[in-house]
């Protein structure tokens, strides 16, 4: 591989380090097969392109992926390009490949390996041969030095050979590759002579020339595979011209229902003539010398495309195709067929040529129709209105044509019925914009009977008109309609429902359990098809309600031992009757596991559970001595325990809990438990006399008297207290 100098290498570096420093503009790429030197390329790519080729890093590959031999490009050795010369020049630079052929910067290189070739500084072998007279030979002694083998291309620029015709100017370089010690063989003073010189022809070595490549004025040529050569200029190949993109914009003026004006700008460098391409309903083909030309005899809302191709070397340019539309023609025969209060229904013929859709304007309101008809909303009734129907294909508008008609009579707005009492309803509404002179009112049950028919003089002073229909029965849907009268031509109807007020239930009736509720009631006279029930437990904000059609409700899953309020309303319709409202406690239930938790000599502490599915409890707690005849009563409110005071020592207590509900209780939950005793000793001396020699001594007499003793405190005692008879017998001597 050849070796640049140092000043080749400098000159890469920098040219990659300017790649970063330049964009270009878009180019596009033409291949030419015929063959011509590097000036004849030049010229013809100036002629029919912009120059040869400039290639950087982004183009390479899309150009050489299109090539199939060598090709010329842009690149000349020695090349000026602000001489704009074609011929064999030399740059002012100092250094060779500076400038592409446009003027760029060389800032891109991708030379084939050994290219490109630089002249040697080795001088010319011209001697032929020489002889002389050798010295006699010394006897060679061996020793030792470092030499240079394998090395590549040497620094041409730092030759330091001793002079023309000499050996040592291949040799004596300063850069190699590979550096190794060898043995040679070396001649001294002090060796012995082996041999004499004979005098003999000196035959030179056959060196090769170092410039057998080298070309003085060389030109670049790409290969197929993308890499650079150095070429004679003067050799024929083919090459790659560039041209920055360029597209034909053409503008359309002046444009009517029959004709336009189309003009385009100058096309780059020498362009022989334009093409100028119409496609539509109509299609041509002209060519033109100059940028304008009038387009006539086109159809009337009618799309066309337009192209201008600028031909340069019977190459035709790139061209932006162009659309754009003749104005349409105005519509014929605008009639009005249909009539109502807020619209006004138009039909038109076709217009000649094509339409693509139709503007309807009225009062500065445009809407939009795809047919040849097209009815308007959103009138004032009993107006007069001019509307304009305008022809639309694309952005061109035909000229106007013109209508005017009158509407009829609108409907009221904002009919509504309100104070709904038992046997009236106040009819309210406002009237339709446009002339009005009176309102028609009706009144209506389901069965058609009619109630009132009243026509109503229009006060034009208010905004709202009212009239209080009366005398109607209580709880009924009524049927009531408007219709605005203006000029003695009636509009449309304006209908609305409503009821009279319902009359409130009457003998509201509760029953519950511990967790159920159920309301009875009697309706009030009138057609009651459905009732509200609201069910709230008493001081939270749970509300439960159900809509019964029946005079009763049930509830289930509710809290035990707790009071709930009942709330029953008739409904017709939106209207709801004055409430009828009754409370009832739920079934209270029985308390669970109930113990004592604590207890000494005057106290006893009662504990249980609460029952399931309980609030707010409340319990009434008893305490009974039987023996002292002694009773505690206590009520518990949110606890489950209760302690009892100043009891009797030692005394069995009996004790009740029961939960509380308004005035329900439920079955009380007992357990019977006993006070710590303060033991006190009672002694009791018995004699026992007997007839019968020793019957007192006798053991199963003993056991019978202190049985009876046992039955005796039993049954004086009643097990109301603790007590505990002990025996202690001691020996007497009779006399």
């Amino acid at each position: 591989m050849r070796k640049f100098s140092l000043q080749d290498q400098v000159f890469i570096l920098i040219s990659w380090a300017l790649m970063s420093m330049y964009s270009v503009a878009e180019h596009e790429f033409f291949l030419q097969s015929e063959n011509h030197n590097w000036d004849e390329a030049r010229n013809h790519c100036q002629v029919c392109f912009k120059d040869l080729v400039t290639v950087t890093p982004g183009n390479t590959q899309s150009i050489a992926r299109n090539l199939t031999s060598d090709s010329w490009i842009g690149l000349r050795k020695n090349f000026d390009p602000s001489s704009n010369s074609t011929s064999n020049s030399t740059s002012n630079s100092s250094m060779p490949w500076t400038r592409w052929a446009n003027g760029d910067p060389l800032a891109f290189q991708n030379w084939y390996p050994g290219w490109p070739v630089f002249k040697s500084s080795f001088p010319r072998r011209d001697c032929c041969s020489c002889s002389c007279t050798c010295p006699a030979m010394r006897a060679p002694t061996m020793t030792s030095f470092t030499t240079y083998t394998d090395f590549t291309t040497p620094d041409l620029m730092n030759f330091t050979g001793s002079g023309e015709g000499t050996t040592e100017n291949w040799m004596n370089v300063t850069s190699f590759t590979d550096v190794t010690d060898q043995p040679v063989t070396d001649v001294t003073d002090n060796a012995e002579i082996i041999a004499e010189c004979v005098r003999s022809p000196m035959v030179l070595p056959d060196v090769p020339d170092p410039d057998e490549n080298y070309i003085e004025d060389s030109c670049v040529a790409m290969l197929s595979y993308g890499s650079w050569v150095e070429k004679n200029c003067s050799d024929l190949l083919p090459f790659i011209c560039y041209e920055e993109h360029f597209v034909c914009q053409a503008d359309v003026a002046n444009v009517t229902a029959v004709s336009a004006v189309l003009t385009w700008p100058a096309g780059p460098g020498a362009i022989s003539h334009y093409r100028v391409e119409v496609r539509g309903d109509k299609n041509w083909t002209a060519s033109m010398n100059n940028f304008t030309y009038g387009l006539t005899d086109l159809t009337p809302g009618s799309r066309y495309s337009v192209q201008v191709f600028p031909v340069k070397c019977d190459r035709d340019l790139n061209s932006q195709e162009v659309f754009f539309y003749t104005i349409p023609s105005k519509v014929e025969n605008l009639t009005v067929t249909m009539v109502t209060e807020t619209s006004v229904f138009l039909s038109w013929d076709k217009p000649a040529g094509n339409a693509d859709f139709y503007y309807v304007e009225f009062q500065g309101n445009r809407t939009c129709s795809d047919m040849v008809e097209k009815e308007v909303h959103g009138l004032r009734p009993g107006s007069s209105y001019t509307f304009t129907v305008i022809t639309g294909v694309s952005n061109r508008l035909s000229e106007a044509l013109n209508i005017t008609t009158h509407t009829k009579p609108g409907k009221v707005t904002s009919l509504n019925v309100t104070e709904n009492t038992r046997e009236s309803l106040l009819l309210t509404w406002k009237p339709p914009e446009g002339s009005v002179t009176a309102f028609f009112v009706v009144a209506k049950n389901d069965s058609n009977y009619t109630f009132i028919e009243n026509k109503v003089t229009c006060n034009a002073s208010q905004v709202q008109q009212e009239v209080n229909v009366t005398t109607l029965p209580m709880g009924t849907n009524i049927t009531l309609s408007v219709t605005a009268l203006a000029n003695h031509i009636r509009g449309d109807s304006v209908t609305i429902s409503n009821y009279t007020a319902p009359g409130p239930i009457s003998n509201l009736v509760l029953e519950t359990t511990s967790e159920s509720l159920n309301a009875n009631w009697s309706p009030s006279a009138g057609n009651y098809p459905s009732f509200k029930v609201e069910l709230r437990m008493n001081g939270t904000d749970d509300l439960v309600i159900e809509r019964p059609s029946t005079p009763e409700a049930r509830f289930t899953g509710l809290k035990t031992a707790a009071e709930y309020i009942v709330k029953v309303y008739s409904v017709i319709g939106h209207l709801v009757s004055s409430p009828v409202e009754g409370s009832k406690f739920t079934k209270p239930r029985q308390p669970t596991h109930v113990s004592v938790s604590n207890f000494n000599e005057t106290q006893i502490t009662f504990q249980w559970k609460a029952p399931p599915n309980i609030v707010n409890a409340k319990y009434l707690v008893n305490l009974n001595s039987k023996f002292w005849g002694q009773s505690l009563t206590g009520n518990v409110d949110n606890k489950t325990s209760y302690t009892f005071d100043n009891l009797k020592s030692g005394t069995i207590y009996d004790f009740q809990v029961r939960t509380m509900a308004d005035q329900d209780l439920s079955p009380p939950l007992c357990m019977s438990h006993q006070t710590e005793p303060q033991l006190r000793e009672i002694g009791l001396s018995m004699l026992c006399s007997s007839s019968e020699p020793l019957h007192c001594a006798n053991e199963n007499t003993r056991k019978l008297i202190f049985e009876q003793l046992q039955e005796h405190f039993n049954r004086t005692l009643e097990g109301g207290v603790f007590w505990k008879l002990e025996t202690r017998e001691s020996e007497h001597t009779a006399e």
